[in-house]
């Protein structure tokens, strides 16, 4: 069976609350959005488990003020209780005179865990 309109819902929420959590450096939020031994892949090597997680976010405001994570096109698919999806990313310096730092591609693999979805594996790959 396809996915319910409510999972597309719960998972587009996901996305977003993952860019918010590594906006602000909530690193406990960031960690939350994936499974216990999730990972998220940025084109290196892996960042795995949520203690690892948790410190990847708490370190990105202080390293980039500013930065703004923008989920566009967010495309999933799946049944029962795995999915796959896929966004474009627009990574933003905010401010008064903004400036786009990168733009890429996530893939994801999807469970639902706990009573919600939570990100297993993020694969990113920068556009070059």
């Amino acid at each position: 069976m396809a996915l319910a309109t409510h999972d597309i819902v719960e998972i587009t929420q996901l996305y977003a609350a993952y860019n918010h959590a590594v906006d602000t450096g909530d690193g406990d939020a960031f960690a939350g959005c994936f499974v216990a031994d999730g990972a998220l892949v940025p084109g290196g090597d892996p960042i795995a488990g949520a203690e690892a997680l948790a410190g990847f976010a708490r370190s990105v405001p202080g390293a980039v003020p500013g930065i703004r994570h923008l989920a566009s096109n967010v495309l999933v698919s799946g049944d029962g209780d795995g999915a796959t999806g896929g966004c474009y990313l627009t990574v933003l310096i905010a401010g008064a005179q903004p400036a786009i730092l990168m733009t890429g591609r996530y893939r994801d693999t999807l469970r639902r865990d706990g009573g919600g979805w939570r990100f297993v594996e993020r694969l990113f790959d920068a556009d070059r």
